[in-house]
């Protein structure tokens, strides 16, 4: 089979997991004996052909007002001005359309396409090339792809998301399949009207490939705490420092750390550093996962937006470090509350804070989860499965 896969980024050029996902799936399509090009955007100024780990990538100049990556942080006119110009990007359209000539593939595969607008599925509608669209954010329905603003979330787009996805349902039903990497997100789309006629709808998780953890020595009652991923508000990193700060503060309990790893807007960052200024609390900047999860004894994911599938509760999972999550978005399809990790309600004061004192207080229970989480978690590793998957719905669509 000739899969065509459509994304913003490409390594190594990588903004998130999406990109992981993506390379990933890439080379385990190819491994299975399809042909596989993807076509992602470029800074440059002309078309850049090549391979990347034995893998096409066509690499498109972006036609919008800037590059949507790396660079200091745009103005919001300059914002407004970009996301205009991509609510229906039709020069991008054509260049992708020129690709699925020359390629000429039998599916193609949509993922993140900021940049490229939904003129791309209007470019394989035209071609009747079958279109399948993997939901790794909310692009579709916000132009910021978070539906979150303003420190709350939209239980449905504003006005201004509403002025630049206008049409947006009715174009999804150009496509044969949807993909959500987490039942959260697919089911957002479906309330909010998008592919209602598409007739292939499925949930596929993403995962890693693991090489597997090395062997762990649980304390018997949490010790360290930590935070690895973007440092930003919406990730509720702030809630973390409050709700940690709180509990450190008992004078019954003993002495704890919170790591804090990952980087964000330098000047958040900074503020966080200056306002929960401790020696209980270390930020760490970049740091790989391996050594990151060593150093902890329980995982903290506080997402307050509606995270679709944040790859570092898995992630967690797989090293055998039981996970403290919020009930947002996908997290409560990872995690199972009371067996591998602790879930709370992020808007119920207090709830994080008691997730964080019942895993410093119970004796056994930081073993009892991370056993758990570590046993039950090899899906999450299993990339054949995900590309068995992602087959399967390619085949549906082409008909076969």
């Amino acid at each position: 089979m000739k899969v065509l896969l459509v994304n913003k980024l490409y390594s190594p050029d990588v903004g998130g997991g999406a990109e992981l996902t993506l390379a990933d799936l890439a080379a385990g399509l190819q491994a299975r004996g399809n042909q596989v090009m993807v076509v992602t955007t470029t800074s440059s100024d002309a078309v850049v052909e090549h391979e990347v780990a034995g893998v096409r990538v066509t690499r498109l100049p972006l036609r919008n007002i800037y590059w949507h990556h790396g660079g200091a942080r745009r103005g919001a006119l300059q914002r407004m001005l970009w996301h205009a110009r991509d609510a229906h990007n039709a020069a991008m359209g054509r260049a992708v359309g020129e690709v699925m000539r020359r390629f000429d593939p039998d599916v193609v595969s949509f993922h993140n396409l900021a940049g490229f607008s939904t003129a791309a599925w209007e470019a394989a509608f035209r071609q009747r090339k079958p279109g399948v669209q993997v939901l790794h954010d909310y692009y579709n329905l916000c132009p910021r792809s978070q539906l979150f603003r303003d420190g709350h979330n939209c239980a449905i787009p504003c006005t201004s998301c509403g002025l630049f996805r206008r049409g947006r349902a009715a174009q999804s039903n150009q496509l044969k399949g949807v993909i959500g990497v987490s039942r959260a997100v697919l089911d957002a789309h479906l309330r909010n009207g998008l592919f209602a006629e598409v007739g292939v709808r499925r949930v596929i998780n993403n995962a890693r490939p693991f090489g597997g953890a090395p062997a762990r020595d649980y304390r018997p009652t949490a010790r360290t705490f930590g935070f690895i991923g973007t440092v930003a508000e919406w990730k509720g990193i702030r809630q973390l420092l409050d709700a940690f700060c709180s509990v450190a503060a008992r004078a019954d309990l003993p002495t704890l750390r919170l790591l804090v790893a990952g980087e964000g807007d330098p000047a958040y960052v900074e503020n966080l550093r200056t306002r929960y200024a401790s020696d209980r609390i270390e930020f760490l900047g970049r740091m790989s996962p391996a050594s990151f999860y060593e150093r902890i004894d329980v995982s903290v994911v506080p997402s307050i937006w509606h995270d679709p599938l944040p790859g570092v509760v898995f992630e967690s999972l797989l090293y055998g470090v039981p996970v403290i999550g919020a009930r947002r978005g996908g997290i409560p399809e990872m995690i199972t509350d009371g067996v591998d990790g602790l879930l709370y309600e992020p808007d119920e004061p207090g709830a994080l804070a008691s997730a964080i004192a019942e895993m410093v207080t119970t004796p056994g229970r930081v073993a009892e989860y991370g056993l758990r989480a570590g046993a039950g978690s090899g899906r999450f590793a299993d990339m054949g499965r995900v590309v068995t998957e992602h087959l399967s719905v390619y085949d549906a669509v082409a008909g076969r």
